[in-house]
Order: C-alpha cells, then sequence, then structure tokens
C-alpha cells in the first residue's frame, strides 16, 4: 500500500502545470453551484440580444437602402473603367446594354445627359447604372428619350428613379400608357420633379455662357405634331425618333435614334437646298445671339441608326455627310444580326469612317478635346 501511494504521488508529480490547472478548473465549474451559473446566463443575454437587435438594424437599413437609395446589387457590381472627362472635354460614351440603346453625354460644363436607357433588363441596367456611378453622375441634368420601344425606354425609370432628373425630353406624353417602360418612364420623371419637354424640331440645349467651352444640342426633327407633315401622324414610330445635332468645338455628332433612310433622305434633301442655314437657330446667350447652324456635309462623327439596321444609314445621309467614325450599339450575337454588314459596306463606299461597335468592344468613349482634337478609346467586353 505505501508503495501504491507513492506511485499515485510520483504521478502527480509528474503531471504538467497546464494539466494541474485544468483538472482545478474543472474541479470547480463541478462545483459552482446552480444559482451561480443561472446568473451567469443572465449575463450573457444582454449581449446576445444586443447582438441580434444590432443585426436587425443593419438589415432595416439595408432594406431602406434598397427601396430609397442604390439597390445593393448595383453597389456590389463593379464599376467600368471609362475615361474621365479632362476640363474643358466632352466624352460621349455609348453604353454596352446589349441590345439596346444608351449614350451618356458628359458636356464640358460639367452637366449629363442621358440618351435612352437600354431595355430594362438586369443586365442591362445594371451596366446602364454602373456606367452612370463610374462617369461620376450625381443627378441627370438632361435625359432625352428618342422613342418609345422598350429597347430605349426600359431602362429609364430606373435610371430617372435612382439619379433624378431636371429635365426630360421625349414623344408626346399621351402616348406614354401606363404599365408600358415609356408609361414608367414618364410616371418616373414627374416624381423626380422633371421638366418634361415635347422632343420636336428648334428644342435645343446650350449653356448661358457663350464661352470658349460653348456646346449646343439642337433637335432637327421630327417636326412638331401639330404640323401636318410631322411624323408624329405616322404609323411608325421609328421614323418619329429624335433626330440630334451635336456641336463643340467644331466637333459634330449626329444621333438619329431608330429612324430609317425615310428621315434620313428627308434631312440630306433638305440640307443639299438650304445648306447651313436650313436649321440655324438663333441662341440667346449673356454675349448675345449665338446663331446655331448645323451643317450636315461637315458632319465628323455618327451614331448609326436603328442599332445598325439595313434599313438605315442609307445612302442618302451618308453622300451628304460622310462622317470620320461611325458608332454602333447592338448585341453581342443578337438575332437580329446589326449590324447589317450592307451597312458596312455603304459605309465603305461612301469614305474610310472608323467603325466601333459596343457588342464587339463594349463602352465606347469618343472624348472631344477644347482644340477639336478627339480621341476613341473602349472598356473592352
Amino acid at each position: 500500500m505505501v508503495r501504491a501511494g507513492r506511485k499515485e504521488r510520483s504521478v502527480h508529480e509528474r503531471a504538467t502545470p497546464q494539466r494541474r490547472r485544468i483538472v482545478h478548473e474543472r474541479a470547480v465549474r463541478q462545483k459552482r453551484p446552480v444559482r451561480e451559473r443561472a446568473l451567469l446566463q443572465k449575463r450573457r443575454f444582454p449581449l446576445r440580444a444586443a447582438l441580434l437587435a444590432l443585426a436587425a438594424l443593419v438589415l432595416a437599413a439595408a432594406a431602406l437602402f434598397d427601396a430609397f437609395a442604390f439597390p445593393l446589387h448595383y453597389l456590389l457590381r463593379p464599376l467600368p473603367a471609362l475615361a474621365a472627362r479632362g476640363e474643358g472635354e466632352l466624352c460621349v460614351h455609348f453604353i454596352d446594354v446589349g441590345q439596346g440603346d444608351a449614350t451618356l453625354l458628359c458636356l464640358p460644363d460639367g452637366k449629363f445627359m442621358l440618351i435612352d436607357g437600354g431595355d430594362g433588363s438586369a443586365e442591362a441596367s445594371g451596366a446602364l447604372v454602373s456606367a452612370l456611378r463610374a462617369a461620376g453622375v450625381k443627378r441627370l441634368d438632361y435625359v432625352l428619350l428618342t422613342h418609345a420601344d422598350s429597347d430605349h425606354s426600359g431602362g429609364l425609370r430606373e435610371a430617372v428613379r435612382l439619379f433624378g432628373a431636371d429635365t426630360v425630353f421625349m414623344p408626346p406624353a399621351e402616348r406614354a400608357a401606363a404599365g408600358t417602360p415609356f408609361g414608367d418612364f414618364y410616371e418616373a420623371a414627374v416624381q423626380a420633379g422633371a421638366e418634361v419637354r415635347l422632343s420636336q424640331m428648334y428644342e435645343a440645349v446650350y449653356p448661358a455662357d457663350a464661352g470658349e467651352d460653348f456646346y449646343y444640342l439642337l433637335f432637327l426633327a421630327p417636326l412638331s405634331p401639330s404640323s401636318e407633315n410631322s411624323a408624329y401622324r405616322g404609323e411608325d414610330d421609328n421614323e418619329s425618333s429624335a433626330v440630334v445635332w451635336l456641336e463643340y468645338a467644331g466637333r459634330s455628332l449626329l444621333f438619329t435614334g431608330d429612324a430609317g433612310e425615310e428621315t434620313e433622305a428627308a434631312l440630306a434633301d433638305l440640307f443639299s437646298v438650304l445648306g447651313p442655314e436650313a436649321l440655324a437657330y438663333p441662341a440667346e446667350t449673356t454675349g448675345g445671339t449665338v446663331w446655331l447652324a448645323p451643317d450636315l456635309a461637315s458632319l465628323d462623327f455618327l451614331k448609326a441608326g436603328h442599332h445598325g439596321s439595313a434599313g438605315s444609314t442609307g445612302e442618302a445621309l451618308l453622300a451628304a455627310a460622310r462622317p470620320e467614325a461611325v458608332f454602333f450599339s447592338a448585341g453581342a450575337g443578337n438575332a437580329y444580326r446589326h449590324p447589317a454588314h450592307s451597312v458596312a459596306a455603304r459605309i465603305r463606299e461612301h469614305g474610310s469612317a472608323a467603325m466601333y461597335r459596343t457588342d464587339e468592344l463594349g463602352t465606347v468613349t469618343l472624348t472631344v478635346r477644347r482644340d477639336g482634337g478627339y480621341e476613341v478609346t473602349w472598356a473592352g467586353k
């Protein structure tokens, strides 16, 4: 018995300090009264409740942010690498929204104009919102819906809801049927407090100061709905697309929406007869009257009509204009096979214009500098 006792003491003495501490703590816990353990549980409960309340607050804040500001799925989407607008520059971003149309103008005076908004699909709206955020848009100064087709109007409701708008140009409001993309956009514009104006000939956008960074956008078509020959009275909505001339630093860009060869030919005929005076418009600025006089013969850049459809960017327009560069907005592998091979062939026949396609290059940016120099860059697919 003496030997056994000595053996037990010898084992205890050889135990490490860590082992002896574990044994001691286990013994203490086993002896701890039930009442003391209950008190400890009560102390833990306020911490657990606080953590649950904090989690609920974070979720509620996220839900409110999602409902009234930017939905989280937009904030989590990576921003495209867009060319930044420098001082005295005009940047035109032809945004890759798939088979649709959306163009953001970053104007020389720091204002923003969105022309069309894609089809409103999740992917297209994600690309549109990301591009606007990447360009630094806080609020849209101007929004133009060229015509009511859903591949142009579908994403504008979301853009206006998220960024707001000061002035909106669009087709007649009576055509904005409830439940349609056009109707949804119109409703969002009214809720945003935007001034809603009709897209028609001689509407114009230009800065009050006629300084060195003076630019202008002038609507060349359609005629007012009150006119007997207005395209708004026709059956083809595409032909009633807003046709807009943008000019800065001696460089010009023509937007034709989805207008076809009929509208293009009428415009070319008008300029062939009257020249630059065809659509001259007096703009009143702080420095006096400035005459806005688009000259189709001097056009530098063309936004191809109807995504490069065979029925647009026709012979009459190309013969009259001969642009240096043509920009196409189309979706990769689209079912319409836009842009059409015949359009590319026509462009090559009438000069050596460079052609830039969002279906191949992703978002394409045209930057015009104060001295009239320019460059074209793209984000890549």
